[in-house]
Parts: C-alpha cells; structure tokens; sequence
C-alpha cells in the first residue's frame, strides 16, 4: 500500500512536469522565429518605464490593464530587451497553463479529461502563437485555467480556505490581465447556482466574486471611461459575420475537421449513453460538465452578440474561451464514454493527434511581419542627406526597435530622438508635405506598415509625382516601403 501512494504521488509529480516541460521546450525552439511586432513594441517599449508611469497608461487610452506590463518590467530587468528573451516570460505562463488544464480535468473528472483538455491548448495554432507574443494573451489564459481549478476547488468545499485564496488571487490576476475577464467572473456567478445548498453555501459561495470586486475597485474609474470611448467612438475592429460564430470555434480546434470529429465523437457518445442508460448502467452526470459549457459558451455568444455594437469578437479577445471549451470537450468525452475504460482513452488519443496534424507552427498567414528586413531595407537606402518618414505613427516602436535600439530605450525623450535622427511619424499627406518642405532637397524614405491605408497611397502617388523613385520594395502581408530623391533642376 505505502508503495502504491509511493507511486502515485511520483505520477501526479511526473505528468504534470513532463507537461510543463514539452510546452516550454518545444516552443522555446520557436521563440525567435518571428520579428517583434504588431502590438508587442507597444508592450516591450511602455514596460521600460518606472511603475509610477505604467499605472497611469490604461487611463490615458491603453485598452488593457497593466499588470502584464508591469510583470514585463521586472522581467526586462533581468534579462534585458533582446526580442527571445523578452518573450520567455509569456511562454512560461503558457506552459503553467497546460498543466492547470490537467490538473483540473485529472482531479475533477478523469485522467484522460486532463490530458485531453492539455492535448488540445498544447497543440493548438492560436494558443502556439499568443505563448510566444510579448503581450497579455498567455498571462490571460493561465489566470483564466487557474481561476477554473481554484472555482472547482472551492465550489466542491466552501470550507477549503486554500481554494478560496487561491480562487480570489487569481480572479484578480484574470481581471488586471484584461478586462474581459470579468465575462469568466460573470460565468463563475452563474455557474454558482449548481452548488448552493443553503444560504450558508450561497454566501460563502459570494465570497471571491465579494473578494474580486474589492480588489478591483482601483480600476473601476479607467473601466468605465473606457468602455464609454468605446460606446462613443467604437474599437478598430468591424462586426463580426453570421458565419464568424462557427468559424472561431473551428479555428479553436486548428480545422473544421477537427470541429466535425468533435461532433462525430459528441453524436457517437449520445448513442454509446442511450444504450447505458437502457441498460441502466449509467452513472449520471457529473454537475461539472454543465458548468464548463457554461463557462466558454455563455461569454463567446455574449460577445459575439455585443459586437454587433461595440465590436469585440476578435480570436485574440475571446480566445480565453478556449480555457472552458477544451476541458469541455475531454469532459464530454469522459461522461458519453464513462463506462468502457478503453474507448475514453482511445476517443481521447485520436483526438488529440487529428489536432496535432492541423497544427500551424506560426503561418505566415497569420499575423506574420517582416519588420528587420524592412528596417534594414531602410537603412541600406540612407545616407547624409535622406529623410524616414513613419507611417502610421504608432509604427515607430517597432521600427526604432530594429533601427536604433538606443532610440527605442530613451523613452522619455523618444520622439525628439527620432527628429534628430531624421526620423519622422507622419499622419498623412498633409503631415508628410509639411514634413518635406522643412526638410527641401533630401532623399525621402517613405516607410509604411499596412496595405490599406489610403491616406499612405496617397503619399506614394504624390512622391511619385513630385520626386524620383529610386527603389520600392514590398514586403510580405503588410511593409510597404519607397526611396525618393529630389527631381533634378531643370
């Protein structure tokens, strides 16, 4: 018996380490595949600054809260702002993820619940990308996993003080990592019905949404201007699609026939229960599967809904979802499959590796940027006489990142820097024409991230008119970039 125990506790310490340990080293490989982009230098250049600054960032227009970015800086503190090591401190969150998912589909369902649910977020194409991106996504995630295991906990045992502390630390990290945690605070409060028992259990059961709300109460001011601008002037995003809905989930599950197995599998399972049942030889069902659909659908329908006003449906906003949906989907397997011990696992595996084969390690599809070889396209086009212009302005981290890291580090003298290095973040045409004639004579460097700006085709026709192109090189998705020298004296 003592060797059993012996065993077992080797076991609950082995998996879930091997499972930390496959996730880390796996995309570790990864880690430098891709520039720094998109949001990321907005993330890596705002946490360089004192603590006292970034608690002021979210009131002065940053949609998200700024404990990734506070975390962030005392990561950059010891290990500096090279781009893999930056990006280490995401993809260890992404890593505890995995094993939270585990542990809470191991302890509250079955084995292979936890493996599944891990399956599935470890080879996920989505849940790969945002592990490794220098931004709040992965951090969002783990707290979302570890607000579900400590829910579980506590939910079972209202008299577990541990599960409690655990439950309130790790709501208040969800809802400081963005703001749409509060929809899986929202999901916890409607899920709590399933377990109350008395009024006793009711207000005990009150307690971390009491717990959260108390530590929140900093950011409700910054909250709700922010969801008024939102109201008021609307997101850059559009609204979703009627076919987006399915479409989302599919990409959650890598393919759509990976979202059709699921279904096949679900369809399959409802027969193998009826049998069961008509053999009385069904055990029932466990309350938590009910309160894990409750969990990722109820937040995903609400925000697909609300976008249609104030659009919020975006992969990487209700990606948190996938938290719920793929312990869902290893507990659904569990309870349709729970009387024959072989065909959970069976079900289970081929699942998991149907995931796996449609897996895209970072697509250049997806948000994929060529920002070093643009920058570097750039500079190969200087010389003592020439003039970048920025476009859009909020392109100037990652450029300067690339361009100068020196440029990139002085954030409290950042745009003066750029002007004495004759860089220039313009605004448009008009922006780009006073900008030139301050600066008559020089070669131009027009520099622009995104195609579909109008106003930056506009700049392009206008410096092909009034100047002579010298080189235009376009880069993959997004980097649009052409040299101009001064038409000669007639």
């Amino acid at each position: 018996m003592i060797k059993i125990d012996k065993e077992s506790k080797l076991l609950n310490l082995f998996i879930p380490l091997l499972l930390f340990l496959v996730a880390f080293c796996w995309k570790l490989f990864f880690i430098n595949q891709r520039d720094l982009c998109l949001d990321e230098p907005f993330s890596v250049f705002n946490a360089q600054k004192s603590l006292a600054e970034i608690m002021k960032i979210p009131a002065q227009g940053e949609p998200n809260p700024p404990l990734f970015m506070i975390l962030l800086h005392f990561w950059m503190k010891l290990v500096g702002l090279e781009t893999g090591a930056i990006r280490i401190l995401p993809l260890i969150f992404n890593a505890v993820t995995v094993v939270f998912l585990y542990l809470a589909g191991k302890r509250f369902f079955s084995l292979w619940t936890g493996l599944v649910a891990s399956g599935l977020f470890l080879f996920s194409t989505y849940h790969f990308y945002h592990g490794i991106e220098a931004r709040t996504y992965s951090f969002f995630s783990m707290a979302t996993a570890a607000s579900l295991y400590f829910y579980f906990l506590y939910a079972g045992n209202t008299k577990n003080y541990k599960a409690l502390t655990g439950l309130i630390l790790s709501n208040i990290l969800l809802v400081y990592s963005h703001y749409f945690g509060w929809f899986v605070i929202f999901s916890q409060f409607l899920t709590s019905i399933f377990y109350i028992r008395s009024f006793r259990s009711f207000f005990r059961l009150m307690i971390p949404f009491l717990g959260t709300a108390a530590g929140f109460i900093p950011m409700v001011p910054v909250i709700i201007r922010q969801f008024n601008k939102s109201t008021r002037i609307g997101t850059w995003l559009n609204p979703p699609n009627g076919t987006d809905f399915l479409e989302q989930i599919q990409y959650f599950l890598n393919h759509k026939e990976v979202y059709w197995l699921v279904l096949y599998i679900f369809s399959a399972g409802a027969v193998f229960t009826l049998i069961m049942v008509a053999l009385k030889k069904w055990k029932g069902l466990n309350i938590g599967v009910p309160v894990l659909l409750i969990w990722w659908f109820v937040p995903y329908c609400i925000m697909f809904l609300i976008s249609s006003k104030i659009p919020m449906f975006n992969s990487k906003y209700i990606l948190f979802n996938t938290i719920g949906m793929y312990l869902f989907i290893g507990a659904m397997i569990n309870f349709l499959f729970q009387k024959h011990k072989y065909i959970e696992p069976l079900v289970g595996l081929v699942l998991i590796v149907y995931m796996y084969l449609h897996l895209k390690i970072l697509p250049d599809y997806f948000a994929y940027r060529e920002v070093r070889n643009s920058v570097e396209f750039v500079k190969s086009h200087e010389n003592d006489k020439s003039i970048v212009l920025i476009y859009p302005v909020w392109a100037d981290f990652a450029f300067t990142y690339y361009y100068d890291r020196s440029i990139f580090q002085n954030h409290q003298n950042f745009q003066e820097t750029m002007v004495r290095k004759d860089l220039y973040r313009v605004w448009g045409l008009s922006n780009v024409q006073t900008v030139i004639r301050a600066n008559p004579k020089r070669r131009v460097i027009y520099y622009q991230d995104g195609k579909n700006y109008n106003e930056g085709e506009d700049v392009f026709g206008y410096l092909d008119t009034a100047f002579v192109r010298v080189d235009l090189q376009v880069f993959p998705q997004t980097f649009k970039v052409g040299v101009y020298d001064p038409k000669p004296m007639e």
